[in-house]
């Protein structure tokens, strides 16, 4: 149907005939499916396929696996931190009875009744160390100064030298420990429960040498 131009009219127009596609010519040797079986190209076809035996090889742990995995190391400003913190906080003690740090020093146990303190009036330098020790990374609290010694050498804590010692480690000898808060004069300066002539002990501090000192582990600083 379209619109006359003269006439302004419909007109009807005779649709053309349609044509119908020409049809495709087929040439020889055009494959228009390729078979790739065995088959096809005469090979046997095979029954059974042999795949290599792998032998079973379970996880073997490392040697030095004992059952703990192992600490992730801190190495941060705040942990390099801790151990002057900690001996600031020590020294600020220095003068007052040890006998009066119940219910004041975080940590520090009441041993009134202990026979292995004096009852709380003497030997308490454990006590006082463990207090400071366990904000070091210490795991436990110990009264007695080979209990002590024992639990830092088991936690990793190293053997230096008097020249090596620094804020946080701790000193020992056979029968008392302090804890190092600084150096004087070369030495390293300590800081515990010392007898002062008197029936208890009291927090003083004083320079030292000799004896054993021992280093925290710094990527256990949990302080």
């Amino acid at each position: 149907m379209e619109i006359s131009p003269t006439s302004n009219e419909l007109a009807w127009i005779q649709p053309l005939p349609r044509r119908l596609p020409e049809p495709l010519e087929c040439h020889e040797g055009i494959i228009d499916r390729v078979d790739l079986s065995p088959q096809a190209s005469g090979e046997p076809v095979p029954q059974n396929v042999d795949l290599p035996e792998v032998a079973f090889q379970p996880h073997k742990l490392p040697a030095a696996f004992r059952g703990q995995l192992p600490l992730p190391r801190k190495l941060d400003l705040h942990s390099l931190e801790a151990g002057p913190r900690v001996a600031r906080d020590a020294r600020r003690l220095e003068g007052t009875p040890a006998v009066e740090l119940t219910g004041k020093l975080r940590g520090f146990r009441n041993t009134t009744g202990m026979s292995e303190t004096s009852y709380g009036t003497n030997n308490q330098c454990a006590n006082f160390v463990s207090t400071f020790a366990h904000r070091l990374g210490l795991k436990g609290h110990f009264l007695v100064v080979p209990d002590l010694e024992r639990a830092l050498q088991k936690q990793g804590w190293q053997r230096v030298s008097a020249a090596e010692a620094r804020p946080g480690d701790v000193w020992m000898s056979d029968s008392h420990t302090e804890l190092v808060t600084g150096r004087e004069r070369g030495r390293p300066r300590l800081t515990g429960s010392n007898n002062g002539g008197n029936s208890y002990q009291t927090i003083s501090g004083h320079t030292q040498a000799s004896g054993r000192f021992y280093t925290r582990p710094i990527w256990r600083d949990q302080h």
